[in-house]
């Protein structure tokens, strides 16, 4: 899969990454663990591992386009923060072309929910 940043998005990482030194291993992290969820793996079923996924609270799927995009929210694990990681990463799967956008990156104490103008500009 090829990644992408959103300009704002890198202006997100780059104000938090100050609060939290780990913030861009903790997005390699979140990275591997989004290839395995679009890429086939050996041994693994790719069907039953996106439903144990997105069945428990890692992760939800806010939309599916008719073009088979989909907007997801994600929670980051950031080992600076601890267990208690209340951080959001929103991406746009366009499966086609083997390409994630990330749009958003937000911390709970800022901001309930994703930003749904910010979205609208990407899709």
């Amino acid at each position: 899969m090829n990644f992408e940043q959103t300009s704002e998005f890198s202006q997100d990482l780059k104000k938090l990454q100050k609060k939290w030194r780990s913030l861009p291993n903790d997005l390699s992290d979140a990275i591997v663990q989004i290839n395995r969820l679009y890429l086939p793996q050996d041994g693994v079923d790719l069907t039953e591992y996106r439903s144990n996924f997105f069945n428990g609270k890692r992760a939800t799927i806010l939309r599916i386009l008719n073009d088979g995009r989909e907007v997801v929210k994600m929670r980051l694990d950031v080992e600076s923060l601890g267990t208690g990681s209340k951080v959001r990463i929103v991406f746009i799967v366009v499966r086609d072309q083997n390409k994630i956008t990330f749009v958003e990156l937000f911390t709970k104490s800022d901001k309930n929910r994703e930003d749904s103008n910010r979205l609208r500009k990407y899709l």
